[in-house]
């Protein structure tokens, strides 16, 4: 079951990539928790909405695309992915990895986390962006 998982992982972030954030919407479970980065570089638990709405920011950038690089199986349960994170805004670009977790229950991520370099942080603050 978590090789389906993994490669459900790699289609819907594919998906969003070309517009189709379908795939991954439905990847989450409707009562999942996400424990995140904001743009400040703090730390916060995120409900599923408010995860999705705080992707909302990308839609102000010219240019946004997120890559899974790798996956990694660590159990029946969890998934670990790479994640090429790239922004553009103007002439200030953000080119990173993230590491992401993913708790998969019968198919649905029902938790997850994320961790970001420094440069995120700085980034957004260079930006002057906010959810």
């Amino acid at each position: 079951m978590t090789q389906k998982n993994a490669e459900a992982l790699r289609a819907a972030f594919a998906a969003a990539d070309t517009g189709d954030a379908g795939p991954l919407v439905a990847l989450y479970h409707d009562d999942m928790t996400w424990a995140g980065f904001t743009l400040t570089g703090t730390q916060r638990l995120y409900s599923k909405s408010e995860f999705l709405e705080a992707f909302g920011v990308l839609a102000k950038l010219d240019e946004s695309k997120n890559e899974v690089t790798d996956v990694q199986i660590v159990s029946d349960e969890i998934v670990v992915a790479n994640v090429r994170v790239y922004r553009r805004l103007g002439d200030k670009e953000l080119d990173i990895t993230m590491v992401m977790t993913h708790r998969f229950i019968d198919g649905k991520v029902t938790h997850g986390t994320d961790i970001v370099p420094s440069s995120f942080e700085r980034f957004w603050a260079t930006t002057g962006l906010t959810v």
